[in-house]
């Protein structure tokens, strides 16, 4: 277990999504899912998308899992040890697992996949900068080296976005630098067709090896109680939940949280808040365009008002909360650093920002996904302050996967609008990571993390990150709105729905009797 992780139970954060019914599981069934759109690609090492990441995560693993209190756990690794120096690592792979292909996963898969993962992903990059060598000792044993100490390796195998998952040699070797093809992994559903616009279908593996310890959040036993899951592009979230409704569809993504009066007391189905907490924002690009300018982001900064936009997107106040933390206030490194930055909301201070940095009212290009509502009115309500004081906002509306396609090539665009999974480390938070698109630069919060990944003591690591929150609102890195916890709707006869980390549907069964 990763000594760092922080193991806390706090009930606002902890809570299942849902009670797990008195009952024993049954198999079959086919399980319709409502999401909203199409994911850009189904290779997880490509992008950290959520779309792609709530279909893949069925059909790929990683060497580690998140448990419920975001704990590092063994999944494909049998056992593992680390050295007193935390620099050499040695990872004993299970035995008998096997890929969809049906050929047994081994070290060289591992190997294979974690130099792609450590080539394609931001954090991969950060990871495999410090990595000395990566070998395999015999078939079924991994060895990593490391020039410095890093206590936070299996976490950083165990993050599901854009994960370090593990594909068969081969299929690599087959797709050469571009996107995985041939979706074979280990997971307990398997990938059976993917028609665009009309669905995605994953059938159970029926050589499925689970683990033998309880579920613990994206860790522990994986049952495929299911014959299939099929995920089906949904844009329109009205279309989503009268589908959850009639019984069309059993399971619905992003409900909107100002259906939550009017679907509490609903028949047959279930609503239920994610009690972890997702944060949303707006990312800048730091290496073309207008925001590489820091007066001009700091302008940015100063003209928005969190609280109102969390508001107007999010609505009941039990669905959101305006912070300058990146981690609640359980967690040891809960800070306020940046509060004053964070809370200016000054439309007079933007304008004077404005006429400082000599800005004549170039279009500030802002991507924004129309697949996601939130997203959409979130930068929407932006927009209108930003105009007031005296931005021009070009609001460029597209769906996900240009999004995420644009996005990924400086060229085009000034800022996008997006939200972020919770993380239990900020070394591991995306927009510091330069790798990342936004491709924020900064030797002094680059020192800071690399200071955060050496030390182990909590109050040195706490004081660090407080510096560095510090510096994120300070060099105004990107727009943290705040906290917001989504809204999932599920039909009354699905049971084992539970809490994350991630949305997943492995034990999860449909009862007899709805």
């Amino acid at each position: 277990m990763c000594r760092l992780a922080w193991t806390f139970v706090a009930a606002a954060l902890l809570l299942p999504l849902g009670t797990v019914a008195a009952e024993q599981p049954v198999r079959g069934g086919v399980l319709r899912i409502a999401h909203t759109g199409e994911p850009p690609t189904l290779d997880l090492h490509w992008t950290t998308g959520g779309p792609t990441q709530d279909v893949a995560i069925h059909i790929f693993e990683g060497l580690f899992a998140l448990s419920a209190r975001y704990e590092a756990r063994p999944l494909l690794v049998d056992r593992w040890a680390v050295t007193p120096d935390r620099r050499t690592y040695t990872f004993v792979l299970r035995r008998g697992v096997l890929f969809h292909h049906g050929r047994e996963m081994t070290a060289g898969d591992v190997i294979a996949s974690l130099q792609r993962w450590g080539q394609l992903a931001a954090r991969g990059r950060e990871l495999f900068r410090d990595i000395e060598s990566l070998t395999a000792p015999d078939a079924f044993t991994v060895t990593m080296r490391l020039r410095e100490p890093n206590g936070l390796v299996p976490l950083a195998l165990a993050i599901p976005s854009q994960g370090a998952v593990i594909y068969p040699r081969e299929v690599i070797e087959d797709a050469g630098t571009g996107m995985i093809r041939r979706l074979i992994g280990t997971g307990p559903y398997r990938f059976v067709e993917h028609l665009p616009d009309v669905h995605i279908r994953l059938d159970r593996f029926e050589r499925y090896r689970p683990r033998d310890e309880p579920p613990d959040g994206l860790a522990g036993r994986r049952e495929p109680y299911l014959d299939a899951l099929v995920f089906l592009p949904v844009p329109d979230a009205s279309v989503r939940i009268a589908g959850v409704l009639r019984g069309d569809y059993h399971f619905a993504h992003s409900v909107p949280h100002d259906e939550y009066p009017r679907l509490q007391g609903a028949r047959g189905v279930t609503l239920h808040p994610i009690t972890t907490p997702a944060w949303a924002g707006f990312v800048f690009n730091h290496r073309t365009g207008l925001l590489t300018d820091r007066a001009l982001r700091r302008a940015v900064v100063a003209a928005i008002d969190e609280e109102a936009i969390l508001r107007g997107t999010y609505g009941p106040r039990q669905f959101w909360r305006a912070t300058p933390s990146f981690f609640p206030r359980e967690h040891p490194l809960w800070t306020e650093a940046g509060a004053g930055v964070y809370r200016q909301h000054d439309p007079a201070a933007a304008r004077r920002m404005l006429a400082e940095a000599g800005y004549r009212g170039q279009p500030l290009r802002w991507m924004v996904s129309s697949e996601m509502p939130h997203h959409m009115t979130a930068a929407t309500i932006a927009k209108s302050q930003l105009e007031q004081a005296g931005f021009v906002i070009e609001l460029q509306v597209m769906d996900w996967a240009t999004l995420v396609a644009r996005r990924a090539r400086p060229e085009g665009w000034d800022a996008f609008a997006t939200t972020f999974a919770f993380v239990p480390d900020p070394v591991f938070l995306l927009p510091l990571q330069p790798a990342w698109p936004g491709w924020y630069q900064d030797r002094e919060t680059a020192a800071h993390l690399r200071l955060l990944v050496r030390h182990t003591n909590p109050a040195v690591r706490a004081a660090i990150w407080a510096r560095a929150q510090q510096r994120f609102y300070d060099e105004a890195v990107a727009v943290r709105l705040g906290d917001w916890f989504p809204l999932l709707l599920h039909r009354a006869e699905l049971r084992g729905v539970v809490g994350g980390p991630g949305t997943f549907h492995w034990n999860e069964w449909f009862s007899r009797s709805p």
